[in-house]
């Protein structure tokens, strides 16, 4: 039986091994210290082999004589191998003991290289990479004295060759970060903070010059850089100038050196367009600062993303709708203070996009309106959980937001306009769907929306028989069980709890809603012809309101609001009165009320001055700018022995510092004993004015603690 013959690839690849052992005993053969070190004896072979030692005999063996006395008999005892030595290496075969004299200095001569022209299957490249592996030949340390000779050149040299050093040692910084072993074979080589940061900051000052005097590019801001005649000459390189600003983007968390970047992209983004295969990144990243960076992060990236969409109306624009719509749903699932800001920018920055193209924005809202539509359909007809909680969310309510903003934008010449009829029905059906108290909140928000509409677009919506239906449905002379310190905000809820229900503030919050949307819809029709005529049935539902409300605060709001809606009725009747009204004769009506309206009326001009302090507070709420925001505050806790319907209901009270509460106890107290002494038994409407025992104390405690 024939013994098989081993492979060549395998011969060469011990044969190797070999030479390898060799070389790392013969430097060390070299060195002083050679004599002075103890090695210890393989363990895993049985005879020792060339470069091996063993602890019995190292004296005899680290003598560089006999190692050439050992090469000698290489020939007799492994004759392959010998042959091996003698065809790629005869340097290692001639090794004489005089070499070993040199200076240690020399340490090029004395490590040991294999022949250039060895050669290795493929298979065995992992085997022999630390082999063939050579030093980078040319490669050229950035230095900060070359980055300012750099500096000096994009400056005043024409050609491209600065441009492309500074591109590479560009790209060389980024592999130093992202990918250390890659940075060997490139030709620069960057260390440093300080140098890295100065490579960046030169290519983010001089670069979008430098291409543009290269090509020779007027400073107009829309140009097309692949109608240049020199851009093929710095085609590749801009390219690649452009993959990696992406790369670094994308890797880089500060939102200062984010905005930085972004800025430089602003102004590289019309190079982009010159290669479709950087236009899907470049969205991606940009959509992804946009929805979810820091505020000046989403500055700066719409604006970017707001050039792109106007310079391109391809197929680009179309998806950069679409993507940034669902970006904007998927971010507003969750409202509070800390998001709305986002939120809001989101809506009106996706608005300007939409607006670039009629049309196209058109194709995109009936699509996403209908699907709105569908969606109530299903919630009005099966009447099942999952699908009212399809509609009552805050990504429906964001979305209705969105378009109904988007039609009061546009022109009335728009195809958008032709969407306003069904958005509103689709707002109407909303509120009615569960007409709850727990979903008042939700009420008022779609009520803001009809009124936004109504105002922007000229159209009449019935937005006060929803607001009214509040005050007729809603027993606001129930006691509350529960009692809070800070004011309930409807801005970033739409749905209440039970123990919210219970609050004190739910119903202060209702009325202060009703009466700001009661008198922002008056005060938009206040400089109509028909406002008396249109307020009637409003009034009468108001006055009702008082007759049955107990509580002295809310009378107090609806009765001014009352008193408000009735001097514009009178303002516009007197005014009315002193011409000759021809119904049919519409342009004159039109031209009385722009005059009546640029005048101003008794309650536009009411409503003015009661919005611009009502948003200097819902902004510093919003802010949370608030200082007695994070304080704990005390609670009154009331005694258990006090009587039943002396109910301390006054939240303006409850919103006093400690001195002033104990004041007006001491206040209730003196009165208490005067309608004793005088035995008046008639209680009083105003809270206030409700006495309290003595045993009522100050003290911080729960809401579980009231009784």
């Amino acid at each position: 039986m024939k013994l098989k013959k081993p492979s060549k690839t395998k011969v060469v690849r011990k044969n190797v091994k070999k030479v390898k052992k060799m070389k790392k005993d013969l430097s060390e053969i070299t060195t002083d210290e050679f004599m002075n070190q103890d090695f210890e004896a393989s363990a895993s072979d049985s005879e020792p082999e060339i470069g091996k030692f063993n602890d019995s005999d190292s004296e005899s063996e680290l003598d560089p004589k006999a190692h050439k006395k050992s090469l000698q008999k290489l020939q007799n005892t492994d004759p392959e191998f010998y042959e091996f030595l003698k065809q790629n290496d005869k340097k290692l075969l001639n090794f004489d003991v005089s070499d070993q004299e040199d200076s240690e200095d020399e340490e090029d001569e004395t490590v040991h290289r294999p022949n250039e022209h060895l050669h290795v299957a493929s298979d065995e490249e992992d085997d022999l990479e630390s082999i063939e592996r050579k030093a980078p030949e040319g490669v050229t340390k950035v230095s900060l004295k070359l980055l300012k000779l750099w500096q000096e050149e994009i400056q005043t040299d024409k050609s491209a060759k600065t441009i492309k050093n500074i591109t590479e040692a560009f790209h060389a910084a980024l592999l130093t970060v992202a990918d250390p072993e890659a940075s060997k074979n490139i030709r620069y080589k960057v260390e440093g903070s300080a140098v890295f940061n100065g490579v960046v900051q030169l290519c983010i000052i001089h670069l979008p010059t430098a291409f543009r005097n290269f090509l020779k590019i007027s400073s107009k801001s829309k140009f097309e850089a692949h109608k240049s005649k020199r851009f093929y000459k710095i085609k590749g390189t801009l390219k690649a100038y452009l993959s990696d600003l992406l790369r670094i983007l994308q890797n880089v968390t500060s939102p200062d050196i984010l905005t930085v970047l972004l800025k430089h992209l602003h102004q590289m983004i019309p190079y982009t367009q010159s290669f479709s295969s950087l236009t899907k990144p470049l969205m991606k990243i940009l959509i992804k600062f946009w929805s979810s960076g820091e505020e000046t992060v989403r500055v700066v990236a719409f604006l970017s993303i707001l050039q792109i969409a106007m310079n391109r109306a391809d197929s680009t624009r179309e998806t950069l709708m679409k993507t940034m719509y669902i970006k904007y749903v998927e971010n507003s699932k969750f409202v509070s203070e800390s998001t709305s800001a986002g939120i809001n920018f989101m809506r009106h920055s996706l608005a300007e996009i939409y607006l670039l193209d009629h049309n196209l924005a058109y194709t995109h809202a009936f699509l996403y309106v209908r699907q709105l539509a569908i969606h109530l359909r299903n919630a009005v007809t099966l009447k099942k959980k999952e699908n009212f909680q399809t509609v009552y969310n805050w990504q429906y309510i964001n979305s209705l937001r969105f378009w109904s903003e988007l039609v009061v934008l546009s022109n009335s010449k728009s195809m958008l306009r032709s969407l306003l009829y069904p958005l509103v029905q689709i707002i109407i059906g909303t509120i009615t769907l569960i007409p709850t108290a727990q979903f008042y909140p939700l009420r008022f928000h779609c009520c803001q929306m009809l009124i936004n509409i109504s105002k922007e677009a000229g159209v009449f919506i019935p937005v006060l028989p929803y607001l009214l239906e509040v005050l007729t449905d809603y027993d606001f002379n129930k006691k509350h069980t529960s009692v809070t310190m800070k004011p309930l905000s409807f801005i970033c809820l739409l749905r209440m709890s039970k123990a919210q229900l219970q609050e004190n503030g739910f119903k202060n919050s209702v009325i202060d809603n009703i009466y700001q949307l009661i008198l922002e819809c008056a005060a938009k029709d206040s400089h109509m012809i028909c406002f008396p005529d249109m307020y009637v049935f409003c009034i009468i539902q108001l006055k009702s309101f008082l007759k049955k409300c107990k509580v002295a605060n809310f009378c107090k709001k609806i009765k001014q609001l009352v008193d408000k809606i009735e001097m514009n009725r009178q303002f516009i009747e007197t005014e009315r009165n002193k011409i000759i009204v021809d119904l049919s004769d519409m342009p004159t009506i039109r031209n009385w009320e722009n005059t009546i309206k640029n005048k101003g009326t008794p309650l536009s001009k009411f409503y003015e001055s009661w919005y611009n302090l009502h948003q200097s507070q819902k902004l510093k709420m919003l802010t949370q700018n608030d200082a007695e925001g994070n304080l704990n505050l005390p609670i009154l806790k009331r005694s258990q022995k006090r009587k039943q319907g002396n109910d301390f209901d006054h939240d303006s009270d409850l919103d006093m510092p400690v001195e002033e509460m104990n004041k007006l106890l001491k206040k209730q107290e003196e009165r208490k004993m005067k309608r004793v002494k005088k035995q008046k038994l008639v209680r009083q409407e105003v809270e206030k004015d409700v006495p309290i025992n003595d045993s009522d104390i100050v003290k911080d405690t729960n809401v579980d603690d009231w009784t």
